[in-house]
Parts: structure tokens; sequence; C-alpha cells
């Protein structure tokens, strides 16, 4: 790249680069798609090109092919006498930008034309082996098609470049983490004329550690006490060398180094041997998941089929206040020390104990929407919500009529409402079904006089199940914390809870998420621009942050102290923050809605994707300078 020495150094174009593009997975898709319009309108049309892993499964629902454009088919066609397909369009999910998939199933199924069984993903590491002695001998098959996927991007970037819209432009390419890496490689090794960004949302190596029996932060100290970094052997004991090395390398081959928070930037220092560039968290689209005016009507809306949903599930047994009862939730992979899971049941144990001794005016229900292997809905909850709709399809025709009397006003409103029962609305016959459907409830019950904690069939040797088993939290009728364990991903179209993830949390007064190891940290986040406070801890890059900007303690955000305590002390705590807001009056319920509201907006991707531009142009200003 040589420019005038007058001339704005700045990016003009930016590929960005991930497997999740057009292809959900996990917390990276979320974040990419949540940040690509906003790219969109940073950089103008036709300047950012988002590059993904083609999944036909998934793309069916997230991906709109269309022709090619002229000035990109030679470059496609190039990519394809490599043995890559490539498949181009829009990006539903990301805010339909411009995208290209490719599709590296050749690489991993094609033996190489040798007379040997080699196929073409063993050559790429072996030269991958050559050029940087990245080590894949004993990595899982998992590893390969990631390689491929990534070597692919590269493959792909190194021919746009020299197509007509992109020839002699200044392009950064962003990478996501070690999977997306080999592409990165690929460009440096063959000269390509672009600056590269790598960026980290988590090492590998660090969340191994920290899923394991060590404690990473400790290690981390250490390390960076005496400006040491984790020996390369430590890959090794946890099987991830490949993937390691591959991130070690892309950090100190990119021109930027970018990480989501200051925990991320330890592991960068202290597990690749490279402090980070930039530090840049991610960012959330407030409109996208909800506008500031819809928070109240989307929070009523969907605690009103929480309501229906805790009412079928419990009234075959007994009835719940849904007047008097706090929702809380946690959420999140099932990682049952990483998430704080472990903790967050603890604190519920505690909360009952502190409720039975009558000082409580509130009820709890905690929702835990964590996935798990499950074989199907228990057939008695599965009844009980059958009969649940029939009820509430028999109730409808005098609702109407109830709700009709209800909107005469009318001088001597007063005497109009004493006028008549509910008695007076209820056919004979719609009496006689509901008598029929509360006999059928009863009937239904089992010799158990309690709800089920989950409401799937569930392997009773479940960590989360045993857990709940021991504590006690068993949904007794004397027990004033209820538990139900929902281990399948929330859908409109399931069968009991009728929710997608975002209206189950906004029907919620709580969300907490009390991780030991949490890079980011995008669920409080997510919770609050939904208008629901929400614990964090001082472990997870968000708590850092929000320790960082906030400095007045307020009950839109709580930020759990866990770094040097024990998980009792931790569960203390946290039960404390529990009952503290199940106290809270009607008025400071509603600020506390707000505030978490107004906490979100400093996260909106409007405000943070400046700092993308600001690390785009850096890198640009030092492939040039070199």
């Amino acid at each position: 790249m040589t420019e005038p020495k007058d001339e704005p150094l700045d990016c003009q174009i930016v590929f960005e680069v991930s497997n999740e593009i057009a292809n959900k997975i996990g917390g990276i898709y979320t974040v990419i798609a949540s940040k690509a319009p906003e790219m969109q309108r940073l950089m103008g049309p036709g300047n950012y090109l988002t590059i993904g892993l083609y999944n036909a499964f998934k793309a069916r629902n997230d991906f709109e092919e269309l022709d090619p454009p002229k000035d990109l088919e030679e470059a496609f066609n190039a990519v394809r006498a490599e043995g890559i397909e490539v498949k181009y369009g829009r990006w539903i999910g990301g805010g339909a930008v411009e995208t290209i998939l490719v599709d590296p199933s050749y690489l991993l199924d094609v033996p190489l034309v040798t007379g040997k069984s080699d196929r073409k993903i063993d050559q790429i590491k072996g030269v991958l082996w050559n050029w940087f002695n990245i080590d894949s001998l004993w990595m899982p098959e998992v590893f390969d098609p990631m390689v491929a996927f990534g070597w692919s991007a590269g493959v792909l970037i190194s021919k746009l470049v020299e197509s007509p819209r992109f020839k002699n432009k200044r392009i950064v390419t962003h990478f996501h983490e070690w999977i997306s890496g080999p592409g990165l490689l690929y460009l440096k090794r063959n000269n390509i004329n672009v600056a590269t960004v790598f960026m980290t949302h988590a090492t590998q190596l660090g969340r191994n550690i920290a899923m394991g029996e060590e404690d990473i932060n400790i290690i981390l100290d250490n390390l960076l006490v005496k400006g040491e970094t984790i020996p390369p052997q430590k890959a090794y004991q946890y099987h991830v060398e490949g993937t390691h090395q591959i991130e070690v390398i892309c950090a100190e081959e990119a021109d930027v180094l970018i990480t989501v928070s200051e925990a991320v930037a330890r592991e960068t220092e202290g597990i690749l041997g490279h402090r980070a560039d930039f530090v840049i968290p991610n960012g959330i689209n407030l409109d996208g998941l909800s506008k500031k005016d819809d928070l109240a009507t989307k929070h009523n809306d969907a605690r009103l089929k929480l309501g229906q949903f805790i009412e079928a599930y419990f009234n075959p047994y007994y009835s719940v206040d849904l007047e008097n009862i706090l929702i809380i939730h946690i959420s999140g992979r099932y990682e049952f020390h990483n998430k704080g899971i472990d903790v967050f049941l603890e604190s519920l144990k505690l909360v009952n104990e502190e409720f039975k001794k009558g000082k409580n005016r509130k009820e709890i229900l905690a929702f835990i929407w964590v996935p798990a292997p499950v074989s199907g809905i228990k057939a008695d909850v599965l009844e009980a919500f059958e009969l649940a709709r029939e009820l509430q399809q028999i109730i409808q025709s005098p609702m109407i009529k109830i709700e009709d009397w209800l909107t005469k006003i009318q001088p001597g409103y007063d005497d109009h409402l004493k006028s008549r029962t509910l008695n007076d609305f209820f056919s004979k016959t719609e009496v006689k079904r509901i008598s029929e459907l509360v006999k059928k409830t009863k009937e239904s019950k089992r010799e158990i006089t309690y709800p089920p904690v989950c409401p799937f069939n569930l392997n009773e040797r479940d960590t989360i199940y045993q857990t709940l088993k021991k504590l006690d939290l068993m949904n007794k009728p004397e027990s004033s914390v209820k538990v139900i364990f929902y281990p399948v991903y929330l859908s409109k179209n399931d069968q009991l809870l009728e929710l997608d993830y975002y209206e189950a949390v906004a029907g919620c007064d709580m969300g907490i998420y009390p991780s030991t190891y949490e890079p980011y940290g995008l669920t409080p986040l997510e919770a609050l621009a939904l208008g629901v406070p929400a614990v964090t801890t001082d472990l997870s890059g968000f708590g850092l942050l929000v320790n960082e900007q906030l400095s007045e303690e307020n009950n839109g955000i709580f930020v759990l102290n866990r770094k040097g305590r024990t998980n009792e002390e931790a569960a203390v705590d946290l039960a404390k923050i529990i009952i503290k807001h199940s106290q809270l009056s009607s008025e400071e319920v509603t600020n506390a809605r707000i505030t978490a509201r107004e906490i979100s907006e400093l996260y909106s991707w409007q405000n943070i994707i400046k700092q993308y531009r600001t690390s785009y142009d850096e890198a640009v200003e030092r492939i040039i300078k070199n």
C-alpha cells in the first residue's frame, strides 16, 4: 500500500470473517449480527463484506442467495478452481448485509491425486506446520473443518482483492477467533496486500483451564506479575495445542490485536504473549431487542405468558400467587462452575431458608434456561397444559362479555359493577365443562403432591437436577422458592412456554449470571437492554467494565464480588441481592427497570462502532508504514 503522504491513511474496505456468520452457534453470532448493520452504515454501501461458513441447514433460513455481481465472478471462479465452493448473497440475521459463504467440503472429503489417501486438509495442515510449527497431529476431528474454513476464507480474500471493486483499495480483514486464523496466516505468508486484525473473544487454553480444577485468575496473576507467558506444554496438557498455537501465531502476525474486555486482555498477555492493541467491548443493537417506548408493553405481554405457564404448571398441585412472586432466571451454556450455576443454586437455598423465618413478602420463581439432553415432555405436564389450554378456550367467550360490560362507562358505575356476578357471564354448558376439567385435573395428580423441577424427561444423574435435590429445592408447597429447570432452547413454537429467549427474559424481574469465567458476558447486557435488572461478576469482562464506568450503586445492575472469594461467600452475597430486590416497592421496581435500560445505552453499537473504525485505521497505517 503506497500512499501520498498528505492523504489520510484510513480504511476503505472491511472484510469480516467468522464461521458464525449466517451460521448461528454461540454468542459471536449475536455480536457480529448486531454489529453488521452499523458497520454497513459506517463504511458505506459496497465497502463492508462478511465472510462465513456455508451450512446448508442453517443457511436456508438465514441467508438469501443471489447471483454474484459481475465484478466478483472472476474471483469466485478462481476460488472454485482450488476446490472451494462459494455462495453470494445477503445475511438475513445480520441486517441483510452483503455476504459470501465458503463451503470447504471438498478440502475435507476428496483425496489428493497422489495414489495415497491424503486429503487436501492434510496438505494444508502440513503447510501450517512448515510455516509456523502448528502441531495438529493429535487434534480431534473437529479441528479439520475449522482449519479448512479459515484457509478457504484466506484463499477467497486473496482473489477478491484483485477484483475491480477492491483492487488498490485500503482493505482491512477482520478475523474472529482461531477458527478463522488460518485465513490470516494464509494472507500473511502469501504477502497479500491487506491489513489484518485478529480478534479473540476468549483464549482456548484459558477457557479449558477455567473449566478444570485450576484457578485461571491465580495463574494469570502469577504470570503477569513475573512478566511471563504460560509454558507451551500447558496446551498439550489440555489437548488444545493446535488451536492454542494458531492463536499465538495470529496474535503475533496480525497488524492489530483486539479483545472484548480487560479480562481477555489479561489472557492475551499471559497466554498468547501479546498485550491487545485495542479493548473494544461487545455492543448491542438496542432497537433490535426492544425500543425504549415498548419496554413496558413487552414486559407486560411476556409476563402474561409466563403467568399462564406458571398457572398451568403448578395448578394441578397447588396455587401460586402471581401478584406476589419475583421471577428470576439464569441462562447460558451448561458449564456448571464457569457459569456460576453452582452459586446460583446455593443462593436459592439460602433465600429459601431466610424466607422460612417469615420476613418475606414475596415468593421466588427461578427459571434455569440451560440446555441439556432431554427426551420429550413429561406426560403429566403435557396433560396439565392441554387441560389449561382447553380452559383458556372455554373462557374466551365469557371474557369478551365481561370486558364489554366493564367498559360501559355511565353514571352510577358502582351500581353497574354490583349488578352482575361472574356466573352471569357463563352458560350452563361452559360451567359444566369447567367443572369436568377441574375434576379431571384433580384426578390427574399422581402420588407426588408437588410439581417436578423439570417439565422434560431428564437423566436423573444430571448435575443440576442432583444439586436441586441435594439442596431440597424440589417445589414443595411449603417452599418459598420454586424452581423450573427448562433445559431446551426457548422458542415460540415449543409446546409449553411458547416464548423466545428475549421475550422470556423481558417477562422476568431479574437476570442472574454469576460466572467465574466470562470473557465478556453479553447476557447481562441483553437483559439490561430489555429493562431487566441483572447480576454479573467482577470475573466477567462486562462486570469489570461496569465497575470501571459506574461508580454509584443502583438497582439496575449488580456486580457480584467473586475474585478471591469462595463459592459459599459468593452465594451469601447473591442471596442478599435477591432478597433485597424482592423487597423493592412498585415504584422502586419501575425505576430499576428504567435504570437497567439506561445503563445498556452506554454499550449501543452506535457508540462503540467508532472504536472499531479507529482500530481499522490503525491497522492500515501500520501496514503502510511497514
